[in-house]
């Protein structure tokens, strides 16, 4: 058994550089490539435009998905933000503006008013 094996290993080493030779050498040129049909274009005898409009659909209904998706989350998150608010922040529905904190700018603006239309009065007094 082991003889077969010796045997068969030395055919082996002998024939393989035999058969590596019989095929030509790796650096050798290549054959020459066939050349392959080209198939010919047919031309299209559909209208591009009515071909597009399945397109479109899609692309609006893509958008109007987005849309309510982007108001969803923004709807979302606004109520979130002020449920979150602590109670002295949250803005009373009762309260009325005076009675806020651009009370100051209010009475300024006010002030404001009573001196410009004492000066027109005081202007026309004086023609």
């Amino acid at each position: 058994m082991f003889r077969r094996t010796i045997v068969i290993a030395l055919l082996v080493a002998l024939l393989a550089p035999a058969a590596a030779f019989a095929q030509g050498g790796a650096f050798g040129p290549l054959p020459p490539a066939t050349p392959a049909e080209t198939p010919t274009p047919e031309p299209s005898s559909s209208d591009s435009l009515t071909s597009d409009l399945g397109g479109r659909e899609t692309l609006y209904i893509i958008g109007a998905a987005l849309l309510v998706a982007f108001v969803g989350i923004g709807v979302f998150i606004s109520r979130d933000a002020r449920r979150a608010l602590p109670e002295r922040h949250r803005p009373d529905g009762r309260r009325l503006r005076e009675e806020g904190p651009h009370k100051h700018k209010q009475q300024a603006k006010a002030r404001a008013r009573a001196r410009t239309k004492a000066q027109k009065e005081a202007r026309r007094r004086n023609r």
